[in-house]
């Protein structure tokens, strides 16, 4: 069984076409606006995401901290992040967090997609 995968972005113009694009390409996504609606989508999802794609600038809980409770949760801190900026400098903040890939925006679907489908656990 393929797990979901968790999309997080206060944009939602692009949250959502992020999620038609992977959606057919054939995942299964979930989506939250800010990291503390990320925490709660984790917290009721089963099964569990197998990948976090991960906006960093968000109102209410930006990416950083989310990345950092979520981690800070046994069974959660297993699941890849792949950290999606428009910002150059989020990179470094991305090795903070412990992402598994950095992907600055925009960036091509086909890029994306790849990315995805290479850290996403599939069990």
């Amino acid at each position: 069984m393929t797990r979901p995968l968790l999309v997080v972005d206060d944009d939602t113009d692009l949250r959502e076409a992020l999620e038609e694009v992977l959606r057919d390409a054939g995942f299964t996504v979930l989506a939250a606006s800010n990291g503390r609606e990320a925490l709660e989508v984790l917290a009721r999802a089963l099964p569990l995401p197998g990948l976090v794609l991960l906006d960093m600038m968000m109102p209410v809980l930006d990416g950083l901290g989310f990345a950092k409770e979520m981690l800070a949760v046994p069974e959660w801190k297993h699941i890849p992040i792949v950290i999606f900026s428009a910002s150059a400098g989020n990179a470094a903040m991305a090795q903070e967090a412990g992402a598994s890939a950095y992907l600055r925006k925009p960036v091509d679907v086909e890029v994306l997609v790849d990315t995805v489908g290479q850290h996403l656990l599939r069990e």
